[in-house]
């Protein structure tokens, strides 16, 4: 007998982990607000449902992917929230990005009706993680962690255990304060290089084969090149929401940012060109058009 696995947001992630999870041979039922978005699901032979509720009533384990803290509470606490359900031994794996006091408030409620919430976040694309090769982090309750070792099995690779609850968001803020700071590095570089007539494609070739590749050029900048913003399904989350968190967090602790503050405003420019919803590959547009370039790609 196959076991259930909710997934509650099918974005970009939510709906590659699902995939992964339905060729794992999972039976997968799925939420999202976008109705295509559910049918994809079915098409790879997952099922819809209409609330959280109904998903808790049916599944042992549900891996949340959320936009916004205010979701994310509805979906656990709201009225047709998992809690609503009033099943115990449910294991939610939360793999959104948002502040731990509002991870662990979660937690608080919905242990109170025996129900775990363990904090996991996941750093990659929608490509990676179709590819079953997303980098996932988990913290919080290790017998739960452990009792769900299949269900990571089938996306997560590499795995990493995080320990104390909040600790896999601790990491994922890192992770996002540098693939800000990355984005932002590759688009100028690759008008840098472009403004004084080298070929882009020549460019990319060559950066990857010398010490100053990275992993944000490998994916980003062939985008760039590609003029590709939309097959990946990014957006610019992290500017409009993560960052919010880290910034905070950097005030917090006394932690100077003055990179992760100028890569910031330029993903700022990207939104307010319109760029919002497209992936973050797009900035090197915004970087095309400040330096007076004539072909840029404009937002639909």
């Amino acid at each position: 007998m196959s076991i259930t696995v909710g997934v509650v947001g099918l974005g970009a992630m939510g709906s590659a982990i699902a995939i992964r999870l339905c060729q794992s041979g999972f039976d997968v039922i799925g939420l999202d607000l976008y109705n295509h978005n559910m049918s994809e699901l079915e098409d790879h032979g997952g099922r819809r449902a209409d609330t959280p509720r109904k998903i808790a009533e049916e599944a042992d384990f549900i891996i949340l992917s959320l936009p916004s803290a205010e979701s994310f509470h509805e979906v656990t606490n709201g009225q047709s929230g998992i809690a609503a359900a009033n099943r115990k031994n449910i294991i939610v794996i939360d793999t959104c990005t948002l502040a731990i006091n509002d991870k662990e408030e979660a937690g608080r409620r919905l242990k109170d009706l025996d129900i775990t919430l363990l904090d996991c976040t996941v750093s990659g694309s929608r490509a990676t993680c179709l590819n079953g090769d997303l980098a996932t982090f988990a913290s919080g309750d290790v017998r739960a962690f452990e009792k769900s070792s299949s269900i990571f099995q089938a996306f997560a690779n590499p795995l990493h255990w995080m320990g104390e609850f909040g600790n896999a968001s601790r990491i994922k803020y890192v992770l996002n304060y540098l693939v800000c700071i990355n984005n932002a590095a590759s688009a100028e570089a690759l008008s840098y290089a472009t403004k004084m007539g080298l070929d882009p494609q020549q460019v990319y070739d060559l950066v990857n084969t010398s010490v100053a590749r990275s992993r944000i050029w490998e994916l980003r900048a062939k985008m760039m090149v590609e003029g590709d913003y939309t097959t990946s399904r990014g957006t610019y989350n992290i500017s409009r929401k993560d960052a919010k968190i880290i910034g905070a967090i950097a005030q917090e602790i006394e932690s100077p940012s003055p990179v992760f503050s100028s890569a910031l405003q330029m993903h700022y420019a990207g939104m307010a060109q319109g760029y919002s919803k497209m992936d973050t590959a797009s900035l090197y547009e915004v970087y095309k058009r400040a330096s007076g370039a004539k072909n840029i790609v404009d937002p639909d």
